[in-house]
């Protein structure tokens, strides 16, 4: 039984907790109307930023609870984990096909290594070990 934290699910709790430091950033910039809602579509994506900060407080929330799950080994984290990355993948989507369309070269890159990142974590939470480390507890 493998009693420490594998590196990929500290690494991932790590990057939501991070995700959740920018959107709380967001929440706070937008409610002082110091920037615009269009300028966090790459964070939350699919026209939720027009939702305004709330949009960005839910998601930093989600976020924080989600890394807190994974670093606790809390069965469900990874479930979770996996159906949130793969709702972000379907959701960067959009973006960049937009981005390629209109040949948005900084679009396409940070599109694509969202859906890069996502797809690494799908994977990596999917592996054996990984189940089985969720699963000992």
């Amino acid at each position: 039984m493998i009693q420490d934290h594998p590196a990929g699910v500290t690494a991932i709790a790590a990057l939501c907790a991070i995700v959740a430091a920018v959107a709380l950033t967001f929440a706070v910039l937008l409610a002082v109307h110091a920037i615009p809602l269009s300028s966090g579509a790459f964070l939350i994506g699919g026209g939720l930023e027009q939702l305004g900060p709330i949009a960005f407080l839910l998601y930093a929330a989600i976020m924080i609870l989600l890394a807190v799950a994974l670093w606790r080994r809390w069965r469900w984290a990874r479930r979770v984990a996996v159906l949130a990355a793969v709702i972000g993948i379907v959701m960067a989507v959009p973006g960049l096909s937009s981005a390629v369309m209109d040949s948005r070269i900084f679009a396409i890159a940070r599109e694509g290594l969202q859906i890069m990142v996502r797809v690494i974590v799908v994977y990596y939470l999917g592996q054996e070990p990984v189940k089985d480390w969720f699963a000992a507890r």
